[in-house]
């Protein structure tokens, strides 16, 4: 016996077809809210690259953003509180690109080699020369003269010195028997940065590759008076 199957009026076919489960809205507004305020402050990082602070204007910032006006102030009501944020997450990003550069090249169960000094070297200069090092570097230098700049990045830098030779002491496990360990850390990144600050016009590459050879063997140095060397 077959028994008859009930007749559906086509519209409610395709009313049932057609209809889809509700969308938490709340969460779908924070999402895009947080896509939006991110797309801002990637564009706030490359106006400071290739306009300097002082041209970094909100204006420009929405449109490099491709946003509107409304929704840059709605996010950032003023040139300050973008900056005060940007400063933020530049100083988050800075350590997880360190610590992503910077993983699994010292392993605490062999011996340091040169070839894994260089590396650090090579990964340190590679570092400084990221954009979110050198979008940074531009707001330090323009919180020289700026003082609600300063105010707002001298507590974030004294934090992120602490984190970084914190981070630096994790991914260097053999760093943590050096006596000279601070000396030598602050060696590698006052080195880089004065290399990736300098503007070297001519020959840049070769005259880099000069010094970090010079690095590697001072470290080296370091290491073998530790009794590290392999």
């Amino acid at each position: 016996m077959v028994v008859p199957m009930k007749k559906i009026k086509a519209g409610k076919v395709t009313a049932m077809a057609t209809k889809r489960p509700k969308r938490n809205e709340k969460g779908w507004q924070a999402e895009k809210s947080a896509i939006t305020r991110l797309s801002i402050l990637e564009a706030t990082i490359k106006c400071l690259l290739e306009l300097g602070y002082a041209n970094t204007t909100t204006a420009l910032i929405a449109n490099y953003a491709g946003v509107s006006r409304g929704a840059m102030m709605h996010h950032f009501p003023s040139r300050l509180s973008v900056m005060r944020a940007v400063v933020d997450h530049l100083h988050q990003l800075r350590l997880q690109e360190y610590l992503e550069l910077m993983a699994d090249i010292d392993d605490p169960q062999v011996s340091v080699t040169h070839q894994v000094i260089r590396e650090s070297v090579e990964a340190a200069w590679l570092y400084v020369n990221l954009p979110s090092f050198l979008a940074y570097q531009e707001l330090l230098s323009a919180s020289r003269t700026d003082a609600e700049l300063r105010q707002v990045i001298d507590p974030v830098e004294k934090d992120f010195e602490k984190q970084f030779l914190d981070t630096a002491k994790a991914v260097f496990p053999h760093w943590q028997n050096l006596a000279r360990l601070e000396g030598a850390h602050d060696m590698v990144q006052f080195l880089m940065k004065g290399m990736a600050l300098s503007h070297m016009s001519v020959r840049k590459n070769a005259r880099a590759k000069r010094v970090m050879t010079y690095l590697t063997a001072i470290l080296y140095d370091i290491y073998q008076e530790a009794n590290l060397i392999e």
